[in-house]
């Protein structure tokens, strides 16, 4: 994304990559309006629902907590280079990354044996993607130039010292910054998520759902409930409550970072049969404190999930 000033830095992209995560569970099964209590999560001794996450029953559905795991042991990394300007202390006084620098952060990643699929995204790209993300909102694109966006290295990572290598590539000359993020463990159990406001909304200025206001209050969120229970073939419902960031992103991210504030509150549902995304987003348009309403696995085309 832009690094100029008043337009998304990439730290913003790498807060924008924590909004659209959080976990998975297998619990009991719950019905249409009256899905199933359960315990605390595996290895937590705090009751269900937790202290500082209250859930009075005005709702006729009760959501489930999500477990612990198993964590998938792969995910995705990536290795951002500075720019002409930049946020990021690693490129303070340096300009862009050269040609060289570039190359031999590859030979980094071609040595790194739990590396695979690496691909180069360049800076016109970047732009490009930038472009269509703000198609809205041209304002934020004015004196914009591709000389300020930032190329980079995506790839897959497998099993492996994430840590290690995310310190030997944030260490090479041209790095702005490097993180893995680690693939979600909800696809297959769940299908569609709903995010609600978080208490600060990187959408700010954009004129986002949640701008102006702050976390999604427990009026709304059982009123979301309350239209959740009536879509059909509903078969579960999971609730990321507050108490639960922290510990799960850490499961997420590397290197950790404290995201807490813009870590949204989640519900997710399964369903008996894979519902019309479309049909689930419209059940949920315009219910006060919700973010967005996504399919869990990104992969997924529109249609029948």
């Amino acid at each position: 994304m832009l690094t100029r000033k008043g337009s998304p830095s990439l730290r913003m992209r790498a807060l924008a990559v924590a909004v659209a995560v959080l976990l998975v569970a297998s619990c009991a099964t719950a019905g249409p309006r009256a899905a199933a209590v359960s315990p605390s999560p595996s290895g937590s001794a705090t009751p269900w629902p937790p202290p500082d996450d209250p859930w009075p029953r005005t709702s006729a559905l009760t959501p489930l907590p999500p477990p612990d795991g198993p964590w998938p042991e792969t995910g995705q990394l990536a290795v951002f280079f500075c720019a002409r300007s930049t946020v990021f202390d690693a490129c303070n006084d340096r300009g862009a990354a050269t040609r060289g620098e570039i190359r031999k952060v590859r030979a980094l990643l071609g040595a790194a044996p739990e590396v695979e699929k690496v691909r180069f995204v360049s800076q016109a790209e970047e732009f490009r993607r930038t472009r269509e993300a703000l198609r809205d909102r041209p304002e934020l694109l004015e004196g914009a130039d591709p000389a300020d966006e930032s190329a980079s290295y995506i790839a897959r990572v497998g099993p492996g010292d994430w840590r290690a290598l995310v310190r030997r590539l944030s260490k090479a000359a041209g790095v702005s910054n490097a993180f893995v993020t680690r693939d979600d463990y909800w696809p297959g159990k769940a299908d569609v998520m709903v995010q609600l406001c978080p208490r600060a909304d990187l959408s700010e200025g954009q004129g986002g759902p949640c701008e102006g206001r702050g976390l999604a209050t427990l009026a709304e969120k059982n009123a979301i409930l309350d239209r959740i229970g009536d879509l059909p073939g509903l078969e579960k419902v999971y609730f990321q409550a507050r108490s639960h960031q922290a510990p799960m992103w850490r499961h997420r991210i590397v290197p950790e970072e404290d995201f807490g504030a813009y870590l949204p509150e989640v519900f997710y549902v399964k369903f008996s049969i894979p519902p019309v995304l479309s049909e689930v987003r419209r059940a949920l348009r315009g219910a006060a404190g919700v973010l967005l309403v996504g399919p869990v696995d990104a992969t997924t085309k529109e249609k029948r999930l």
